[in-house]
Order: C-alpha cells, then sequence, then structure tokens
C-alpha cells in the first residue's frame, strides 16, 4: 500500500518507519516541501519518498500528523478527497510544555473538525491516545499493544484495523467519529490509556 505523511516531525517520521517495516511505501511531506526531507528519506530507506503535501494527500490512505494549530489553515488548500481516507493523528494542543495548553472545543471534537476541513475524506481517529513512540514499545510475548480508532465509515475502518493489525498491534473500534473521538482527543477517558490485548491461538 502507498500511504501518504502530511507531517515529518516526531509522529510522521515515526509511523512512516512502522508502515514501512509492515511492508508498505510512504510519500511523506510537509510544509518546507520534498527537498527539506533528504535526509530523513534516506534515513527511512528506499521505501519512502518526499513528495509535496498534494501528492502525499493523493494516496489513497493519508495521515494526518500536523501540530493542531496548523490544521484549519492547511487542510482547505489540498485537493478534494473524493472519498479517500485520512488518519487523523492530531492532538489538540496549542501550546507544548512548559506553557502546556489544550483547545477549547466545546462540544465539538477535534476530528469532527478535521472531517469538515477535509469534505468528501472519510476520516478515521486513530495514532493520538499515547506518546507516538509509545504505540511500538516491547510488549511481552503473546500480547499486542491495543490502539484504538472511531470512525463513521465501516470499510474505511476495516482497512485501518487491518493496517493497525499488520503493524503489531490490536486494534479496537471505539465507534462514531464525533463519540469515539471524542474518548481518544486529549483529556478523554481513553486518552494516555495503555492497554495489552492477549494474542488468540
Amino acid at each position: 500500500m502507498n500511504i501518504g505523511i502530511i507531517g515529518a516531525a516526531a509522529v510522521g517520521e515515526t509511523l512512516a518507519a512502522e508502515f514501512i517495516r509492515a511492508g508498505n511505501d510512504v510519500l511523506l511531506s510537509n510544509r518546507r516541501g520534498p527537498t527539506s526531507l533528504t535526509t530523513l528519506i534516506h534515513k527511512l530507506g528506499p521505501k519512502a519518498k518526499a513528495a509535496t503535501l498534494a501528492q502525499a494527500a493523493a494516496c489513497d490512505l493519508v495521515v494526518l500528523a500536523i501540530p493542531w494549530i496548523n490544521v484549519a489553515q492547511l487542510l482547505p488548500g489540498l485537493p478534494k478527497w473524493q472519498g479517500r481516507i485520512l488518519i487523523d493523528a492530531t492532538n489538540t494542543f496549542l501550546n507544548y510544555l512548559p506553557d502546556y495548553k489544550v483547545a477549547d472545543l466545546g462540544e465539538d471534537s477535534g476530528s469532527e473538525i478535521v472531517a469538515r476541513l477535509a469534505a468528501d475524506a472519510k476520516v478515521i481517529k486513530a495514532f493520538n491516545t499515547l506518546p507516538i513512540a509509545g504505540f511500538f514499545n516491547a510488549v511481552p510475548d503473546g500480547y499486542r499493544r491495543v490502539t484504538f480508532l472511531a470512525g463513521d465509515d465501516v470499510d474505511a475502518k476495516n482497512s485501518v484495523k487491518g493496517l493497525i493489525s499488520s503493524m503489531g498491534l490490536a486494534p479496537i473500534d471505539l465507534g462514531p467519529l464525533g463519540r469515539g473521538g471524542r474518548l481518544m482527543q486529549l483529556r478523554g477517558v481513553f486518552n494516555g490509556v495503555e492497554l495489552l490485548a492477549a494474542v488468540d491461538h
């Protein structure tokens, strides 16, 4: 599978490496352009390519891995989604430590905002409930780390579940994008929760 990644900082880089490890090709992009990614692409190896934001967004499955403060500016400028899958891996930080601050969304959820900004995308919330490296820390034999997801499109969720499973993780579906996304986002009950699932034999 070709996976586009929008954002090449810690989340984008870590997911790119794990997608590649699972046998996928990745198109990695950022706002500074492909030439800024030369060192990272060399580090990731031949299954990674540098791309423009539009090229990465044109993949059938795309990961949004940028700071929340850039989401509203970046998403409307991308090509029409036409039903492609967009994994929202963002968290609604306005500032990071030491000036930690979270956006006040009221009754809204971050992923519902992403879905409105990326009209016609099949938005799936995933890879945001732990620090990104935490998803891939070693686990005891016979277990997989749980990875939560939420979304409204059944087929898109099944595709993302398959991707998560191929990475050695255990997907757990928290339901629709709005309700599940609220459970997963910052201050949601599943944000920061680390669970292991026994592997069925």
